[in-house]
């Protein structure tokens, strides 16, 4: 059977608005960032959101959504429709909530699909001075014979600080107390100040007080050592072997976004990443690039997430 002309135009005409439909993106995307503006996370995504405006002609749009200890923001994104149009940048502490907290609002796993790891920062563990020790197993050897000397300081419980300092606690077996403050500048003030005699503290954050004299560096506390600091021993190789804590930051969609979504974001996000321009950024900020494909940076995720989670079951760590 023939068909003529006229009914051929009207399948066209039915057929293209399906194609655009399936196009994306088809509108503004919101990349929704749940911290305040101004922070390390708004310089990572900008350049992000501008290429990607760039690319596609449509508007990438960086959507700064604070409160609720990140679960404001972070929720909007868990909510909306798994199109694309909005997505999450955000640090590795996503990872943490659901192991100390009861009923917490989002599954770090089924609540997303990740999109790309964009990079890594290390952390510094940090003593005040005056501490007679030079390493860690001083430290560790020191905590061991006065159980109660010892306070470090965190950015606050539950938060990232917290859980590296409470990883090393369990595998050193010493007895610190933990002592939470609102944020970093307080948590290193503390340390400053000899209100407590140790914290972890972000490279980023850590390295012009190590430089300045005001905090005495032990180790990194990543896998491997920081190009900032190439002489400072890891703390896995200063005693405490296997230990390692560092921070992602990274993108994720909703559940349930298509593969070709995810691995079109994938894709075009870590040309920008591995871009020349764009890593020199991220070092600047002393955050390593990694761009790693979609199954790493879900294997990263599902790692944290247990790692912590058997944390909190060994250290009796649960809050409200």
């Amino acid at each position: 059977m023939k068909l003529n002309f006229s009914v051929i135009l009207v399948l066209l005409v039915c057929f293209i608005p399906t194609l655009k439909a399936e196009d994306f993106p088809s509108k503004a995307v919101r990349l929704v960032v749940p911290y305040a503006p101004g922070g390390g996370l708004d310089v990572i995504g900008r350049p992000i959101t501008q290429k990607m405006s760039e690319r596609y002609s449509v508007p990438f749009l960086l959507d700064n959504r604070p409160g609720g200890g990140t679960s404001i923001g972070t929720q909007i994104v868990a909510k909306a429709d798994p199109d694309g149009h909005t997505l999450l940048l955000t640090l590795s502490a996503l990872t943490i909530g659901p192991s100390i907290y009861k009923n917490f609002p989002y599954d770090p796993i089924k609540s997303f699909s990740p999109v790309i790891w964009i990079g890594t920062s290390s952390y510094i563990l940090s003593i005040h001075p005056s501490v007679p020790v030079k390493n860690v197993r001083e430290l560790i050897n020191l905590s061991r014979r006065y159980p109660t000397k010892f306070n470090y300081s965190s950015t606050g419980n539950g938060t990232d600080t917290h859980m590296a300092a409470e990883l090393l606690k369990n595998m050193a077996g010493v007895q610190w107390l933990h002592i939470p403050f609102s944020g970093g500048g307080p948590a290193a003030m503390a340390v400053i100040g000899g209100q407590v005699e140790l914290t972890v503290l972000p490279t980023s954050f850590g390295a012009p007080l190590i430089k300045a004299g005001r905090v005495r560096a032990l180790a990194i506390c990543n896998v491997s050592r920081s190009t900032e600091f190439p002489d400072l021993p890891t703390i896995s190789e200063s005693g405490v072997p296997g230990y390692s804590a560092d921070a992602w930051s990274g993108i994720l969609a909703p559940a349930n976004t298509t593969s070709k979504i995810v691995n079109q974001l994938n894709e075009d996000i870590k040309q920008i990443v591995l871009s020349q321009e764009y890593s020199a950024l991220l070092k600047s900020r002393m955050v390593e690039p990694v761009a790693t494909s979609v199954s790493q940076f879900t294997r990263r995720i599902y790692d944290d997430v247990n790692k912590w989670k058997n944390l909190a079951k060994a250290g009796h760590l649960k809050l409200d």
